[in-house]
């Protein structure tokens, strides 16, 4: 009998769990990326298949908070959306994360001084997209997630910016800026905490050098939404049915 009776009483639980598990609205919601700027080397469906996110092209009702992931892709600081230019501080320290491409309206070209404390560089001028020799990329960080498989092709263009103390440089150019005999390094990719939030910063035109033909273009742009999604813990809110019912 104590082995029926503490049979039923799993069972029980097991029917218990599933009818909670079955009410609407506690499946947990599908974290949000929005990608402002160059979206043309970004597919939602394909980005959704990488990571378990969704990737919206707007606001459209949602807050910047309820966004995991915010890209800025060679985009111009002025031409952000108030909500975003106004938001982005509190969205980091609510552990969002921020991913900032470089290229000719990007950084100093594009007017990011305004939020050069967000920035995992320091801005060198305020016109300093560059075309420079091709030469390798050398990783300085090569077990982190976003270089797993990667392999570089010569880069030939990227914002000139310097290191940023505190923050970490996971790969620069491998020429850099000769001033009177002393190398000054041209960072590539670098990454800083600002709050909770990760802000990981790419020198030159992503979108640019995947449609190009890099063979691991694709490869990286995975590694890198996925880290991203993975490191940030903001969710969109619950929404109402016309019912006012929570799903």
């Amino acid at each position: 009998m104590w082995r029926v009776s503490r049979l039923s009483i799993m069972l029980i639980g097991v029917l218990l769990g599933v009818g909670l598990w079955l009410q609407p609205g506690t499946a947990a919601a599908s974290k949000l990326i929005l990608p402002l700027g160059d979206v043309s080397y970004i597919s939602p469906q394909t980005v959704q298949a990488w990571t378990g996110a969704e990737v919206e092209m707007a606001l459209g009702e949602h807050e910047l908070v309820e966004f995991a992931v915010v890209i800025l892709s060679n985009v111009p600081y002025g031409g952000l959306p108030g909500a975003v230019q106004e938001r982005l501080t509190e969205f980091l320290t609510r552990g969002g994360s921020l991913l900032i491409t470089g290229g000719a309206s990007a950084y100093g070209s594009g007017g990011y001084k305004a939020m050069a404390n967000l920035i995992p560089f320091e801005i060198r001028a305020e016109e300093d997209w560059r075309a420079v020799p091709f030469k390798p990329v050398i990783p300085l960080q090569p077990g982190h997630p976003i270089l797993q498989g990667v392999t570089f092709q010569s880069m030939g263009a990227f914002n000139d910016l310097n290191p940023k103390p505190g923050a970490m440089e996971i790969a620069q150019y491998a020429g850099g800026k000769t001033t009177r005999g002393a190398r000054y390094p041209s960072p590539l990719i670098a990454e800083q905490r600002v709050g909770q939030g990760t802000v990981l910063g790419i020198a030159f035109d992503l979108g640019q050098e995947i449609q190009s033909g890099w063979t691991d273009g694709s490869l990286f742009l995975q590694n890198l939404l996925t880290y991203l999604v993975n490191r940030s813990p903001l969710v969109p809110k619950p929404k109402e049915d016309q019912r006012g019912e929570v799903r």
